[in-house]
């Protein structure tokens, strides 16, 4: 069997960053944020204890629950 190439490589290890831990298929989401809203969530991973995309997760989930629009309880 050849070795693999490069972008062989890269496309494996995307596939398997694309799930967490339990298992759970990710979306990628590459965002700029301003200085303000950076540092906001600076200080939220820093005093909840919560990953970036933790807090960026449940930032997302309670905004669409109090709009509405969300598909889930």
């Amino acid at each position: 069997m050849a070795a693999m190439t490069p972008a062989e490589r890269q496309k494996r290890y995307r596939k398997r960053a694309l799930r967490d831990p339990e298992g759970l298929l990710l979306a990628r989401l590459q965002v700029m944020l301003g200085p303000h809203a950076s540092a906001n969530l600076d200080r939220i991973c820093q005093k909840t204890g919560w990953s970036k995309r933790e807090a960026v997760e449940k930032a997302l989930n309670d905004l669409a629950k109090s709009l509405q629009c969300n598909d889930t309880d």
